[in-house]
């Protein structure tokens, strides 16, 4: 689905395996596409010094950690300086509950993924950092009750 010109189909290959599984051995991988650990090593190399695979991270099962809120929180601020729009994702940038961040076109300015331990530990961070932050015009919260979908990987072709 998604390109990448400067790859060929062994890269591309490499990264599908990665995106399954960061912690597949060399050995594993190279079997996989065919190419000596050698090879397959410095191709893996290659991939990283270019900034193509940017980190390797270990996903955690949010069903096994106690007290997980999700929510979705959709910021409109009321002015819209360069200084403003900076200000505002670097503030949020600092703040542990903020694991996602976008600045977004439409009715919202940006688009946060907040995780805190429940209603009143979210309405604390909306109380004493989100609410602080200067030039808030709006915030609008959606709640997750279930989570049916989360992929990480990108579909490579």
């Amino acid at each position: 689905m998604f390109k990448l010109p400067e790859l060929d189909s062994i890269d591309i290959e490499i990264l599908k395996l990665l995106q399954e599984n960061a912690e597949m051995p060399v050995k594993q991988i190279a079997n996989k596409v065919y190419r000596s650990e050698s090879t397959t090593h410095e191709r893996i190399k290659s991939l990283r010094s270019r900034g193509i695979i940017k980190s390797s991270i270990v996903l955690l099962d949010s069903k096994k950690l106690q007290q997980v809120l999700v929510v979705y929180t959709h910021v409109r601020l009321n002015d819209h300086s360069a200084e403003a729009l900076n200000n505002f994702h670097r503030a949020v940038s600092n703040f542990d509950e903020v694991m996602e961040c976008y600045h977004t076109a439409g009715d919202f300015d940006f688009h946060l993924k907040v995780v805190t331990t429940g209603s009143a530990a979210y309405y604390h961070f909306l109380n004493t950092k989100l609410g602080l932050i200067p030039h808030l015009g709006g915030v609008r919260s959606f709640i997750v009750i279930a989570e049916h979908k989360h992929v990480t990987a990108y579909k490579l072709s």
